[in-house]
């Protein structure tokens, strides 16, 4: 949706949706591989979590294009970043406190933000 308004959002987005998946892809297979002890049912689940984005991505497009406007962009993106940030904060945080790796934490939290605005300025 983002692209659609703005090419230059829409590349962005995608690279860190793209980036996001790396992690998320890993976090589906490992389990499934230890647990099954098989390669092929890992890569099938891990391949239905990925394919999921863009193929809901397309049928968004195919069933509202036509109500595509700034605003509806602006909302969509607004409520998805509150998800984002609320999932973060109350779930992931605390979990990765947990761990007490304090100094690992603040390198990706750092890494993380430094990640950010430099795919913002320079895209």
């Amino acid at each position: 949706m983002s692209a659609y308004k703005d090419i230059g959002l829409g590349i962005s987005l995608a690279i860190a949706i793209t980036l996001h998946n790396i992690p998320e892809g890993i976090t589906i297979a490992v389990p499934i591989y230890y647990a099954t002890n098989k390669k092929s049912r890992a890569i099938f689940h891990t391949f239905i979590s990925g394919i999921a984005e863009p193929l809901g991505a397309i049928i968004a497009y195919l069933f509202l294009h036509q109500y595509i406007t700034d605003i509806f962009i602006s909302i969509t993106l607004v409520f998805v970043a509150g998800i984002m940030i609320t999932l973060a904060i109350q779930e992931l945080l605390p979990q990765a406190i947990k761990y007490k790796q304090e100094k690992w934490l603040t390198i990706g939290l750092t890494l993380g933000a430094i990640i950010t605005i430099i795919n913002h300025y320079i895209l």
